[in-house]
C-alpha cells in the first residue's frame, strides 16, 4: 500500500479531476470519501498487537482484483443507495488507481532483495512532504484527515464484509492515534511504542532523513502518481457506466490492488 499521506494526497488530486456536479456531492461527504480512500488499509491498524481475522481482511482485499472488487461494491451499492455510499466508492477508486499503478514497480524492487514495502512507501510519503513544503516530513501528523462518525463507519463497513461497523470504528481509531504517533517529536518514546505492535508496523515511523536504499526511486514513484491521475477521470467514467447499466469496466480494472 501505498503510505497515508500518498492516499490522501492523491485523492485531493483526483477529486479536482471529477466533474463539478460530482465534486460537490463528494465534497458533503468527504470524510466518507477519504475513508474510501484507505479502504482495506485501516484493518492493519485493526490491532497491532495480534494478528486477527478483521485484521487479515487487509491482505484478502488487497488481492483483489479491481473487477472484483467493484463488482462487489456495486452490488452494495445498489442494495444500499446513498450519497455518502458513493462518496466513498469513489475513494475506493482513487486508492485503487494509486496502489495498481505502484504494484509492479514495488513488486520489482522486492524481487532484489533489498528493500521492504515499507521502505518503499514511508520514502515515498517523505518524498511527497518535502515537495509540498511540509517540512521535517517526518513530525508531519495527518491524522485529523482520517476521522469518521459512527454512521460514517457503518457505511464504509458495507464495501469490506464481513466487517462490522464496530470493526471499522475500531481501525479508524487506531489509525488516527498510531498516526499521531508516527508523527510525535518524542521519538524515543514513540519507538518504544511501536517497538510492541507486530510485523513492519514499527517500520512506519518515518526517518529524519532519506532512505538511501530507494531513494533512487522518488522519481519512479512520482510517475507512476501522475500515470494514476492520468487515468482516474477515464476509470472514473467507466465506473459510473457499470454502475448504471453494467457497462464492461475495461482492463485497467484487471489488476489487484498490490
Amino acid at each position: 500500500m501505498p503510505a497515508n499521506y500518498a492516499l490522501h494526497r492523491f485523492g485531493a488530486d483526483a477529486l479536482r479531476l471529477l466533474p463539478s456536479q460530482m465534486q460537490g456531492s463528494i465534497q458533503r461527504f468527504r470524510r466518507l470519501y477519504n475513508g474510501g480512500l484507505h479502504g482495506q488499509d485501516l484493518f492493519f491498524y485493526f490491532n497491532p498487537m495480534h494478528s486477527s481475522s478483521v485484521g487479515a481482511l487487509r491482505g484478502t482485499y488487497d488481492a483483489m482484483t479491481g473487477q472484483e472488487f467493484f463488482a462487489q461494491a456495486a452490488d452494495y451499492l445498489k442494495q444500499h443507495p446513498s450519497e455518502g455510499g458513493t462518496a466513498c466508492l469513489y475513494g475506493l477508486l482513487a486508492q485503487y488507481c494509486l496502489k495498481s499503478k505502484l504494484a509492479p514497480l514495488f513488486a520489482a524492487e522486492l524481487e532484489k532483495g533489498k528493500v521492504s514495502r515499507t521502505e518503499l512507501e514511508v520514502e515515498f510519503d517523505r518524498y511527497l512532504f518535502g515537495m509540498d513544503d511540509k517540512t521535517p516530513a517526518h513530525i508531519q501528523d495527518i491524522s485529523s484527515h482520517f476521522k469518521m462518525t459512527r454512521g460514517e463507519c457503518i457505511t464504509l463497513s458495507g464495501f469490506f464484509a464481513p466487517a462490522t461497523p464496530a470493526n471499522v470504528l475500531k481501525a479508524q481509531r487506531n489509525m488516527t492515534r498510531w498516526t499521531r504517533w508516527f508523527a510525535a517529536p518524542k521519538r524515543k518514546l514513540a519507538k518504544l511504542l511501536l517497538g510492541t505492535a507486530k510485523g513492519e508496523f514499527p517500520d512506519q515511523m518515518m526517518p529524519d532523513h532519506a532512505n538511501h536504499k530507494c531513494l533512487h526511486l522518488d522519481g519512479a514513484m512520482l510517475e507512476c502518481y501522475h500515470a494514476a491521475l492520468d487515468g482516474f477521470p477515464d476509470m472514473a467514467k467507466r465506473l459510473a457506466l457499470f454502475c448504471k447499466n453494467g457497462a464492461p469496466l475495461g482492463e485497467e480494472f484487471e489488476k489487484p490492488f498490490v
